[in-house]
């Protein structure tokens, strides 16, 4: 549970410059979404600080079938929302 922890804060500590290069989009859409947790666990398995595995639990799971598309990203109608993903949405609604 410690390493799952120490992702998600890992993840909420990166996030903010990484929302700042892309703010100029405006909105977020699904492919922006799975394109800035591929950065940001990139950012944070350079680290070395979190576990591989940890990284492994905290992303989206390509079976839960998110959309990769243009379209904003909105989790209406998903019964689960990945920590990354909740992650990079709150930051973007908070970084300017």
């Amino acid at each position: 549970m410690l390493a799952l922890t120490a992702a998600e804060s890992a993840i909420v500590e990166a996030l903010p410059p990484i929302i700042a290069r892309y703010r100029e989009a405006g909105i977020l859409t699904w492919r922006l979404l799975h394109q800035i947790e591929e950065e940001v666990l990139a950012v944070v398995s350079a680290t070395g600080l979190v576990p591989q595995f940890a990284l492994g639990m905290v992303k989206a799971p390509s079976i839960l079938g998110y959309p990769k598309d243009d379209r904003p990203a909105d989790f209406t109608g998903h019964d689960v929302r990945p920590i990354t993903f909740g992650a990079i949405v709150d930051a973007w609604k908070n970084v300017h």
